[in-house]
């Protein structure tokens, strides 16, 4: 409408296939990343895909068949009406949710991936983005310093490998678990999701059977714009995660190293062998001390010699 007026005013401005290529153009580069995306997340390349369906309207554009080509190899299958597919199947859903449609299963899944907060600010996943539900997995974790009675388990939801660059989803403490030294007591962590898409996290010591758990039913109160930031946040940052990521492990690798040289004295101890612990000793002082070290700088590249020298050490005491 134009301002003082009543009247509707028409506008028919013929446009010439390449101008409205032109016009279009953003809109049909914007298919390129969830076809992508799709492809990755099932796994699959172009020579994996039988049939491309093109659905909805705006597929009758040939920049957008060409496109679409372009990404999966494949023309697009014409026996189908686009402009009615999404209604044919939203009916079948609706009818499968009732019960009046039978032989159909509808699989719901996780729309971005599970985990919890781990030493050095790593977010550990259990159940990666898009695994079907309802799903359950469980994994061993230990403790981090010696002689702990308790642990806190932070559940986190999203794709970044640092646990602060996530969304938390809550947490609780597990307590009363076997004092010992770092590295020793085994504490189970599972977690299952329900049909309904409700997360119940779980942590046991698998020596005491001390447990304890949380149930979570907002996991996916996510919106869908938030969900697609947190993925594209982690295609962006891909590089810097990835360094951060192994950073992380070699100092999780040296951690366990540590835990390794210093069982296998306290074993010898424990034996009695005073020959063989006095060989150990005199072996593992400057490795470990240089870990230790390395451990409380931020050179990864110290951190990662550190842990190859201790690691060559340990094996050349348990070949003797």
């Amino acid at each position: 409408m134009i301002k003082g007026s009543i009247n509707p005013v028409h506008l028919n401005l013929p446009l010439s296939r390449q101008q409205f290529d032109e016009l279009t153009v953003h809109l049909v580069e914007a298919t390129k990343a969830p076809v992508q995306q799709a492809m990755e997340d099932a796994h699959i390349t172009q020579n994996d895909i039988g049939k491309v369906l093109l659905v909805g309207g705006s597929t009758r554009i040939p920049a957008v068949q060409a496109k679409v080509k372009s990404l999966t190899g494949k023309d697009g299958f014409k026996g189908i009406n686009p402009d009615e597919c999404v209604a044919v199947g939203a009916a079948l859903q609706g009818g499968v949710l009732i019960g009046e449609v039978k032989g159909l299963v509808l699989i719901d899944v996780t729309p971005l991936s599970l985990g919890i907060e781990t030493v050095g600010d790593m977010c550990t996943r259990l159940i990666e983005r898009n695994t079907a539900i309802p799903i359950s997995k469980s994994k061993v974790f230990t403790t981090a310093a010696p002689f702990q009675s308790s642990v806190e388990i932070k559940v986190l939801q999203g794709e970044r490998p640092r646990a602060s660059q996530n969304k938390s989803l809550g947490k609780f403490r597990l307590k009363g678990i076997r004092r010992a030294m770092a590295g020793v007591p085994q504490i189970e962590v599972t977690f299952t999701i329900d049909a309904n898409g409700i997360v119940n996290v779980a942590a046991r010591d698998l020596k005491t059977g001390k447990a304890q758990d949380i149930t979570i039913e907002t996991s996916s109160n996510m919106s869908e714009s938030e969900i697609t930031d947190a993925i594209k946040d982690a295609e962006k940052y891909a590089g810097e995660d990835k360094k951060f990521r192994e950073g992380r492990e070699t100092r999780s690798k040296l951690r366990g190293l540590i835990i390794q040289a210093e069982e296998i004295e306290r074993k010898l101890i424990k034996e009695k062998n005073k020959d063989e612990f006095k060989k150990a000793r005199a072996l593992f002082k400057e490795p470990i001390k240089a870990a230790n070290t390395a451990l409380r700088g931020k050179d990864d590249d110290a951190i990662s010699v550190a842990a190859s020298i201790l690691e060559h050490t340990i094996s050349e005491f348990n070949k003797e």
